[in-house]
């Protein structure tokens, strides 16, 4: 980034002109600015104005960050971190994403994957499924068609979306009753194409995508739940007389 050297060099002389009288030479209250930092501040502006600071900008962006960390580091030796729930729920929520996240660096095997689905293959059953048309009728001897509001074909549709279409006990209606029409909550259908599909299990090639995220969530969690071990073991719980 043009004249990041610079303005680096140019703040960190005005800071410590500025500010000699107020702080010790102790390293404790050195305050560190590199490159990184000036990239961050940078991308948090672009993101905000779609387009990055010029130095000026950039600049002033240095500056309110550096005010406001000397006000944090004040605030943390004057000690008002301490029992300050807000404060400490907010710690525990970034250390808990922080322990969440780990695993998420890490690749899997081919193997492994397979192995994953072939140990979870109810995840990846394909339900048992049916697929039909119908033509509706308000009454059953009637000869007029008519408009029913969920449409008049349906593929591969499970037993829970077709009573959700039709009411209850409408998908085992269509299974065993022998009579083309039958009779729903709404009126009576003409059941017309029926196939049906036994449950099977979905491919992994089809798949690959779905197991590769399940197995993150549950590495994971699996992770968290070992981290949270070796920290509860560091701690011993005394209750005070």
């Amino acid at each position: 980034m043009k004249g990041i050297k610079e303005i680096f060099i140019f703040l960190v002389i005005g800071i410590l002109l500025v500010f000699i009288d107020d702080f010790s030479q102790d390293d404790r209250n050195k305050i560190p600015v590199d490159d990184q930092l000036l990239t961050q501040l940078s991308q948090a502006f672009e993101i905000q104005f779609d387009r990055k600071p010029n130095d000026e900008e950039l600049t002033n962006l240095l500056i309110n960050w550096y005010e406001d960390e000397i006000l944090y580091q004040e605030a943390l030796t004057k000690g008002f971190d301490s029992d300050d729930e807000i404060v400490r729920r907010r710690l525990i929520q970034k250390y808990n994403d922080f322990l969440r996240t780990q695993a998420f660096s890490y690749e899997p095997t081919e193997e492994e994957l397979r192995t994953f689905y072939e140990e979870n293959l109810a995840r990846y059953m394909k339900p048992f499924n049916i697929s039909f048309t119908h033509k509706f009728y308000k009454d059953k001897d009637s000869s007029e068609e008519d408009i029913f509001f969920s449409g008049d074909s349906f593929v591969g549709i499970t037993e829970i979306k077709v009573n959700g279409n039709f009411g209850e006990g409408f998908f085992q209606k269509i299974l065993e009753e022998e009579d083309k029409r039958i009779s729903s909550t709404y009126g009576w259908h003409e059941i017309n194409d029926l196939k049906i599909y036994p449950e099977k299990v979905k491919s992994f090639e089809i798949i690959k995508d779905d197991v590769l995220n399940d197995f993150m969530l549950a590495h994971n969690a699996e992770l968290y739940e070992a981290n949270l071990l070796k920290i509860k073991d560091k701690y011993e719980l005394i209750f005070n007389q």
